[in-house]
């Protein structure tokens, strides 16, 4: 490791030390948008981790991401329905059985 990456890992550390929930919330918002997830996300999450003062704010915040999640992916099934079925196919949405 040299000298600039070892700089970048101890300002990393320092900032996750100083806004753990930072961390936590790049690290969901990273989960979630994959290869669109940007330095500007960064500064944002940062931002938003400032105004989130207690665990039970974070796990509401976690919770409302999940939610919008959820509901972005089931409006995508429900239109992916629609346009199978103008082309005469039959679809069910059924929650995965276990394994």
């Amino acid at each position: 490791m040299d000298d600039k990456e070892k700089r970048e890992a101890k300002e990393r550390f320092v900032n996750y030390m100083t806004n753990p929930r930072a961390f936590t919330l790049k690290r969901w918002l990273y989960e979630l948008l994959k290869e669109k997830y940007s330095e500007q996300h960064d500064k944002t999450a940062e931002r938003i981790a400032a105004s989130v003062h207690t665990n039970q704010d974070m796990e509401d915040f976690g919770k409302l991401l999940t939610e919008v999640f959820e509901v972005g992916y089931r409006k995508a099934v429900d239109d992916y329905k629609v346009q199978a079925e103008k082309h005469g196919l039959k679809v069910h949405i059924v929650p995965q059985q276990p394994s």
